[in-house]
């Protein structure tokens, strides 16, 4: 997804004006709506009996039109551009959080004047990014800060919003700017026998220590771990529970072959399944589909496959445990490799019930498949996949990255004399290495990084 089609989308225009509801959906005892963009002291001016009409950083109490002369108390909160979250002009109206009133307020706004619209989703996050006052990090730290579940995701949150994270990205990625600048300022000079831009022994040095410190934010578990592979998802259950309907499901294709005879999958299918648009930070996962495990087996070929089945199960990242009946009984309740999902899979049939803590899902229809989704993310990239304190994924895949190239140069590069042997390949291992750290500090960022971050988002945001 490229930044261009997110942005087509998600509805992302400049020069108009955006409106959403910034607080929860559903009651509350205040509701927040938020707007954003050029038009937004007049809409207010239109609709609010005693705002100002004037274009000032203000807070103050206020009636605002809902249908006809009906009105209701408000505050009215007014930070002009450039000096607010987006960089444009905004205004936030606390209300009563009734839902029906919060809505006559949006309808009327968007009918106050022309060029005012919904907002899409991160829309209002993704204008201060593109207004220069949020970096990508930043608006990353936002979604993880909205969607944090535990202690090291709310660190990690902070980290990235106030710019702590990027700023030792910089870091990073200056270093190693220094190091492939000397190295090709030796190649330059290569036929000046006095000239030595860097030594081998100080390139050696340099980008060990550069990677030790990238492996630092990492944590301790990366300097161990060099499996490069998607997060393994495998969907698990009893021979004919619906495992390989709902791995077409997932995917929105047929891939797997479904029959009502039991045993039907003998082999494990895999491929990939993006998950960036369910968790920030997310990628994509291996979604396999297994054998069914019973207890008992048809024969030496059906019991190959289970044993091949038991083995691939101990090794995933995230256990999908399917049960058409939703009784979880026999089966495994945690998995040696992972986190365990249990689903109660044909929930579209009767007399099936479900278990504490299960999702119900058919495939047939669709129903929860995105709650599925979520649950799977979040177990191959989110609280289950978190290491190094709450790293996010995207950040983790592009520091490992980076990380790897600078350890290569550590093994490969020789020293003849006082230079580097080899230096253009030191040169390309380090420009691989900026790529990586590009795609964080923001400077060479992808559009379809770009567009999967602020694609997590939710309206009002």
């Amino acid at each position: 997804m490229c930044l261009a089609w997110w942005l087509n989308n998600a509805g992302v225009q400049t020069g108009d004006t955006i409106i959403a509801c910034a607080t929860a959906p559903g009651a509350g005892a205040r509701a927040i709506v938020r707007m954003s963009g050029p038009g937004a002291f007049e809409v207010v001016d239109r609709l609010c009996i005693g705002s100002s009409g004037k274009k000032e950083r203000i807070v103050l109490a206020a009636r605002v039109r809902i249908a006809g002369e009906k009105s209701l108390p408000c505050l009215i909160a007014a930070f002009p551009a450039p000096r607010s979250y987006t960089g444009e002009d905004v205004v936030e109206i606390a209300m009563v959080g009734n839902p029906t009133l919060v809505e006559r307020l949006i309808a009327g706004a968007i009918g106050a004047m022309d060029g005012v619209r919904m907002a899409g989703p991160g829309e209002f996050t993704a204008r201060a990014y593109l207004n220069e006052r949020l970096t990508l990090a930043q608006a990353e730290g936002v979604a993880s800060l909205i969607a944090a579940q535990g202690a090291d995701e709310l660190v990690e949150a902070r980290r990235l919003l106030s710019g702590e994270r990027g700023d030792l990205y910089r870091e990073f990625a200056s270093e190693a700017m220094t190091l492939l600048a000397l190295v090709e300022a030796g190649i330059d000079f290569t036929d000046q026998e006095d000239v030595v831009a860097i030594s081998a022994a100080d390139l050696k040095g340099r980008a060990a220590l550069l990677a030790s410190r990238i492996e630092d934010v990492l944590g301790s578990a990366a300097g161990a771990e060099s499996r490069s592979e998607l997060p393994r998802v495998a969907l698990a259950g009893m021979p004919n529970a619906g495992k390989s309907t709902l791995f077409n499901a997932l995917l929105g294709r047929r891939r797997a072959v479904v029959s009502d005879e039991a045993g039907t999958t003998r082999d494990v299918l895999e491929e990939r399944l993006d998950l960036s648009r369910d968790i920030s930070g997310g990628g994509e996962v291996m979604l396999c589909d297994t054998p069914g495990v019973a207890e008992e087996t048809a024969g030496r070929i059906d019991a190959q496959a289970q044993a091949m089945s038991r083995g691939f199960l101990a090794e995933a990242d995230v256990v999908v445990w399917c049960d058409p009946m939703g009784r979880f009984e026999g089966g495994m309740k945690t998995a040696p490799g992972g986190r365990v999902i249990r689903v109660r899979t044909k929930a579209d049939l009767p007399h099936g019930r479900t278990g504490e803590g299960a999702i119900e899902v058919s495939a047939l229809d669709g129903f929860h498949l995105p709650s599925l989704r979520r649950a799977i993310a979040d177990g191959a990239w989110g609280r289950a996949g978190l290491e190094g304190g709450g790293v996010l994924p995207r950040h983790r895949r592009a520091l490992r990255a980076a990380g790897a190239e600078l350890r290569l140069i550590e093994l490969e590069v020789r020293g003849k004399g006082v230079g580097v042997a080899e230096p253009e390949l030191a040169a390309g291992r380090l420009r691989a290495a900026l790529d990586c750290l590009g795609e964080l500090t923001g400077r060479m960022t992808p559009d379809d990084v770009i567009g999967r971050v602020f694609a997590t988002f939710c309206v009002g945001k």
